[in-house]
């Protein structure tokens, strides 16, 4: 910023603060490569009396990608108020991604109209965004109208078009436009990876990614990201390896902090700590990424005790948590059972770093009290709660109601939960077997019988395994896996084996 006002000191002492082509360095300075100083831009941009084109267009496109995209509309009606400096094709594509991230259909409506008035139409940036656009006001259909409509596409009308149906509409009507694609970049592949890791199809997010190396794509940031995730959710270690030592090749071991976070994220949920540590204790300049994958990493594997003393280690370094700090470090002491140091740290958040708790930090204190039998204080924070609680909450106190045997407060938590979520089955099944194992049995047929009228069925169990770097997912009931049939005779040779053992040694 200081930079920023010397350069404007400099360019009005000099005499030359109405000469355009040196307002246009200035502003575009100001606006464009230094965000922070967005607002002394336009107090730069107030003080000129007749704006070009051109410096609208980059206060426009400062306001449309910043925290207040309102603003970019606030310009453009100065511009059309003013009339002495006529929108162009540049000045509408911004337009249209303020009123995108605005959410703003209407005035986006408005947008098009005018940029047809002006004869834009056809240009193949305003179409992109006006895909976009309605894309993102959940109106595919009109975007793809517009699609449709295009005299020329290029990789950005197409992977516009793909974002939409990720995003707002169908996951398979996405990838069909995205094979339809004549030609793919990264920025394309990332996008229908980035889909199907939200839509929890890992498998599919993953060949994918084989077929981007197939086809010569060096993988963007993003794209990495969502491979990473992937393998992180099917615990494929092989294939994280893979992706780890792929990625040090490309870019010389030197990651950004999401890179690294995700890494260290991966390891630990496919079950390498040393691989996790290793990458951690690696990393020279820590950030708040790198620390929270770390105790959310060790507390995932139980060891709370890590957990806090990393916590610590982060807080004297110099390094401020965040909300996702906290509920990695209160879901190890919830796993360790370290109910005073949760409760203690829960306390800390507001008073000493001046973090407002959300709903999942107080989901983690009613898991570490339930945990720890102390149910009647759990539900008293729970009615003490300033927001209304959640279905993990009463989840977790359903679960502790279960472990501990007390039936009373289970059937308070298990309704609540019945009531908002009736199709699910996991509910049910918990209180059945609260009831089995206190010998309600009337109960227990009770439960079995409602489950009948909604017609709720209990969801199969599954497991993943990976062989060879190749992630098999098995699921109770089901034998279209070709690896089911092998399977299977393989564990009844084992029964049998083990039978024959203990007959022999009987």
């Amino acid at each position: 910023m200081q930079e920023a006002k010397q350069l404007h000191a400099h360019v009005i002492v000099s005499g030359i603060e109405q000469q355009e082509r040196y307002l246009r360095k200035l502003i575009t300075f100001l606006a464009i490569t230094n965000p922070l100083s967005l607002d002394y831009a336009r107090v730069v941009f107030n003080h000129i009396p007749t704006p070009s084109t051109f410096i609208y267009n980059t206060l426009i496109r400062a306001y449309a990608s910043s925290s207040h995209p309102q603003q970019a509309l606030h310009v453009h009606y100065q511009m059309h108020k003013h009339g002495h400096s006529p929108p162009d094709k540049y000045t509408f594509p911004f337009l249209l991604k303020a009123c995108s991230n605005l959410f703003n259909l209407r005035k986006g409506q408005e947008t098009h109209c005018q940029l047809i008035k002006y004869g834009f139409d056809s240009d193949i940036f305003v179409q992109n965004s006006l895909i976009y656009l309605y894309g993102s006001n959940d109106n595919i259909k009109i975007a793809r109208r517009v699609f449709d409509e295009m005299g020329v596409r290029d990789i950005a009308s197409w992977t516009t078009l793909v974002t939409c149906y990720l995003n707002f509409g169908s996951i398979e009507l996405a990838r069909n436009v995205f094979d339809k694609m004549p030609k793919r970049s990264a920025v394309s592949f990332s996008a229908m990876i980035a889909g199907y890791v939200r839509k929890g199809m890992y498998r599919e997010a993953l060949e994918l990614f084989c077929d981007s190396q197939n086809a010569s794509i060096q993988p963007n940031d993003s794209m990495i990201m969502g491979v990473l995730c992937a393998c992180a959710s099917l615990g494929a270690l092989d294939m994280g390896r893979w992706i780890h030592i792929y990625i040090s090749d490309l870019k010389g071991n030197k990651f950004d902090s999401q890179i690294t976070t995700a890494l260290i994220d991966m390891y630990f949920k496919c079950g390498s700590i040393n691989d996790g540590v290793r990458v951690f204790s690696e990393t020279k300049q820590k950030q708040v990424g790198e620390w929270t994958a770390m105790i959310s990493g060790m507390s995932m594997h139980g060891n709370g005790e890590r957990s806090i003393d990393l916590f610590e280690q982060m807080v004297t370094s110099g390094v401020r948590p965040n909300v996702v700090t906290f509920v990695a470090l209160l879901s190890g002491c919830t796993h360790a059972g370290l109910v005073n140091e949760g409760l203690r740290y829960f306390q800390r958040m507001k008073s000493e770093f001046r973090i407002e708790p959300t709903i999942e930090h107080f989901g983690c204190v009613v898991d570490i009290l339930g945990r720890a039998g102390r149910i009647t204080q759990a539900l008293k924070f729970i009615n003490e709660m300033p927001m209304e609680a959640n279905a993990a909450i009463w989840g977790a106190l359903l679960n502790a109601c279960r472990v501990h045997k007390n039936v009373e407060l289970g059937q308070v938590a298990a309704r609540w939960l019945i009531r908002e979520e009736p199709w699910n089955g996991a509910i049910y099944m918990t209180l059945l077997n609260l009831y089995k194992e206190t010998g309600r049995w009337e109960d227990v047929e009770g439960v079995k019988q409602e489950m009948k009228e909604v017609r709720c069925r209990k969801n199969p169990g599954c497991s993943l395994i990976e062989v060879n770097g190749v992630c098999h997912e098995f699921v109770v009931g089901d034998s279209s896996d070709p690896c089911a049939f092998e399977l299977c005779l393989k564990l009844g040779k084992l029964i049998m084996e083990l039978e024959e053992n203990n007959w022999a040694f009987g």
